[in-house]
């Protein structure tokens, strides 16, 4: 299913349980041209997860020469490279070249080949998401999201107001961003 909306307001309530942040924000979030619920669903759910170190999403569909997220610093260095589908292996090598760290996200039917793509990188981590997890937020998307996301260690509680989400995710310290 394409996204429908050219732009999304999403109003976010952010509250971490380890870091003692608590944000308001809105947002205004744009889908690649053609791009799919699902792709957007996990950029939008990996935006989340990472949130509390200030992801940059892509404006432009990424071709493997971009990440879908980022994390940059002073320098433009890219201290984290993010990748929501499964690129080629050309491509996860820059990625891991040019960035101090790079998380691969995937859906579970990708999961064994992103394993055997990322050996041999040791700063590649793999991230898998659900298919109903990514059913699940694929029902929350609208044009104008309201969402109150809670996050504890391990885990992030995401709900609407009607339909509520939880996903396992890994410690952000898990990442090694210097």
């Amino acid at each position: 299913m394409r996204m429908q909306s050219k732009v999304i307001r999403l109003d976010l309530s952010y509250n971490s349980e380890q870091s003692h942040q608590y944000l308001k924000e809105t947002c205004y979030l744009a889908p690649f041209q053609d791009e799919d619920a699902s792709h957007f669903a996990k950029r939008i759910l990996t935006y989340l997860s990472l949130y509390e170190l200030h992801p940059v999403l892509a404006k432009q569909q990424p071709s493997g020469r971009q990440p879908d997220l980022y994390l940059q610093d002073q320098q433009q260095h890219f201290l984290l490279w993010c990748q929501v589908d499964l690129p080629s292996e050309k491509q996860l090598q820059r990625a891991s070249h040019q960035a101090e760290q790079v998380l691969l996200v995937t859906d579970s039917a990708d999961q064994a080949k992103a394993k055997a793509l990322i050996r041999g990188l040791p700063n590649v981590v793999l991230s898998t998401l659900g298919a109903e997890q990514l059913e699940e937020f694929c029902k929350m998307l609208r044009g104008h999201m309201q969402l109150s996301v809670w996050r504890e260690q391990d885990l992030l509680v995401i709900t609407d107001g009607q339909q509520q989400l939880e996903m396992q995710v890994a410690p952000i310290s898990y990442l090694q961003l210097h």
